[in-house]
């Protein structure tokens, strides 16, 4: 009986330790070593060559769960067990207009000029597979060179 339960306890330490890929530097939109880049909270795009693929289109994790670092990127949430989205879902840092700057990311592939402290009505796009940096000093970059390894706008669209 003992023998038993020592053997399950086992089992269900070796599951957990399989599903569990390393956290650090998992970055939102960024690919992770379980092959996904998650985009927000729930949805992700699969990975090829450490680059989520363009035309595959969002995929969905499903109703209660969420996208992890982990080897299985939908995990069901349950609140208290320490497993957290790698997209902060209320955290949508971006800039405005403060009259210091001359264009400001509107979202992770957009910009626009700043008047003053007002947006142009002009959105400019990225070319694929680029992302707005203007802290880079260009104003599109690949992801592997956004300063800090992150977005200067972490909102899908604008």
């Amino acid at each position: 009986m003992q023998q038993s339960l020592c053997l399950k306890n086992l089992m269900l330490l070796l599951v957990l330790s399989s599903l569990l890929v390393a956290a650090s530097g998992a970055v939102c939109g960024g690919c992770m070593e379980n092959k996904v880049a998650c985009m927000n909270s729930t949805h992700y795009k699969v990975c090829i060559n450490n680059s989520p693929i363009e035309n595959g289109g969002l995929l969905s994790c499903g109703n209660g769960k969420i996208c992890t670092s982990l080897l299985d990127p939908c995990w069901l949430s349950i609140e208290g067990d320490g497993v957290e989205p790698v997209c902060d879902p209320n955290a949508v840092n971006c800039r405005t207009c403060d009259g210091s700057q001359m264009f400001v990311c509107t979202s992770r592939t957009t910009f626009q000029l700043c008047n003053g402290s007002d947006l142009s009505p002009i959105i400019n796009t990225c070319p694929d597979n680029t992302f707005c940096s203007i802290d880079s000093g260009e104003y599109c970059v690949k992801s592997c060179s956004l300063p800090n390894g992150k977005y200067e706008c972490d909102k899908l669209a604008p």
